[in-house]
């Protein structure tokens, strides 16, 4: 990784970055790191073999988010839809403001809905002069073949749970590993977990579950209201749990299939209540849900 990373550095100073770059796999900590290191030493005017000065206007307001040249396509639901994609088509195409070049840096590519991509794949065909995009990813597998050939793909390897829990900054490091292990060492969900708070995602879990293994559907209705991304969340923690209690014969892998399927169908702009209703409904059938 350390020569990957090296290499892109020299590529950029060069300005012979390429124009779409796939960050792929590891921490999304780590990849918003190197994105916006690559945007520094493309724009800062004292950078040098070593890297970016990081302390001359252009360095601090990358660093800052700040910079009219360097801009964010995140996921405001589920997933990264049309709409999303072509505002932010409008902002890439607009004249240089300040710096050298524009950097775009997209956060969960994996979650663009096919006609997203393909709106993406056109300004990949035809990019604006002097703007390099970056398209970050768990799973390179999750984007389009038309938009992966196009690309240079960079993997990132998984961070060791100390090296993860450092990349947070302040954090209560013991609560951080539960989260890490919560999240079954998985990088992301264990940061969204942190981000969100282990204590409130544990509780809900302990409901949902004393909810289904009574099959008291009235139980269900203090879990609400919740929004996509807190059912996402949830669910994702309850795959992971799933998972681990389908290796320790104490959860049936029908289990497991079912909150996946809630997962997809969350994914594709469903309800949350109603997802987490159904899925609750399915597990009261399966005879509850468990997770020792």
């Amino acid at each position: 990784m350390k020569l990957q990373l090296t290499l892109l550095e020299k590529a950029a100073l060069e300005n012979r970055l390429a124009h779409l770059l796939l960050f792929h796999g590891g921490s999304k900590l780590h990849q918003r790191e190197v994105a916006l290191r690559l945007a520094q030493i493309l724009n800062c005017h004292n950078s040098t073999s070593e890297g970016p000065c990081n302390v001359c206007p252009t360095c601090r307001k990358i660093l800052s988010g700040n910079h009219p040249e360097v801009s964010w396509l995140k996921a405001q639901k589920a997933v990264i839809g049309i709409e999303q994609v072509l505002s932010w088509q409008e902002r890439l195409y607009l004249k240089h403001y300040e710096g050298d070049y524009k950097i775009s840096i997209v956060e969960q590519a994996d979650l663009l809905t096919l006609p997203a991509a393909n709106s993406l794949l056109k300004v990949i065909e035809e990019p604006p002069e002097r703007t390099i995009i970056i398209l970050c990813a768990e799973n390179a597998e999750g984007i389009l073949p038309t938009i992966q050939s196009r690309a240079q793909l960079v993997f990132f390897p998984n961070l060791s749970e100390e090296k993860w829990v450092s990349s947070l900054g302040e954090v209560n490091e013991l609560e951080a590993a539960q989260a890490f292990r919560l999240s079954g060492k998985n990088h992301n969900l264990a940061t969204e977990i942190v981000q969100y708070g282990l204590q409130q995602i544990k509780d809900w879990l302990e409901k949902f579950r004393t909810a289904v293994e009574e099959r008291n559907f009235l139980k269900l209705f203090p879990l609400f209201p919740i929004d996509k991304n807190q059912a996402l969340l949830y669910l994702q923690v309850m795959a992971v749990q799933a998972e681990e209690g389908i290796k320790n014969n104490t959860i049936r892998p029908l289990e497991l299939l079912e909150i996946g399927k809630a997962i997809d169908v969350l994914r594709q702009q469903a309800n949350p209540r109603l997802v987490i209703e159904v899925l609750a409904l399915e597990l009261f059938q399966q005879g509850g849900v468990r997770s020792d």
